[in-house]
């Protein structure tokens, strides 16, 4: 019966946690929004070398396919850093 009381209070905090303002600092915030936008970077130079390859190659359904999905991420990219801000 003590446990279920302990289990109880810690799912009160962490409703009380969502409910309120972030918690995270915006210096965290912002390295982890970096983090992922060169992420981002890297995953769309990968596929773009992918793509121009299987281009050269003569692979043309296959590269164009891979060029649209690198073109959409990149749109993505740019707006999420286009964005103001994300959690508003």
């Amino acid at each position: 019966m003590v446990a279920d009381f302990q289990w109880r209070e810690k799912v009160r905090k962490i409703v009380r946690s969502t409910q309120q303002e972030s918690q995270v600092p915006e210096k965290a915030k912002s390295l982890g929004f970096g983090c992922f936008t060169i992420g981002m970077i890297l995953v769309i130079l990968l596929f773009s070398f992918i793509s121009v390859g299987l281009l050269i190659q003569s692979y043309w359904i296959a590269g164009g396919v891979i060029l649209t999905f690198t073109l959409g991420l990149a749109y993505i990219t740019i707006q999420l850093l286009r964005a103001d801000k994300l959690h508003d």
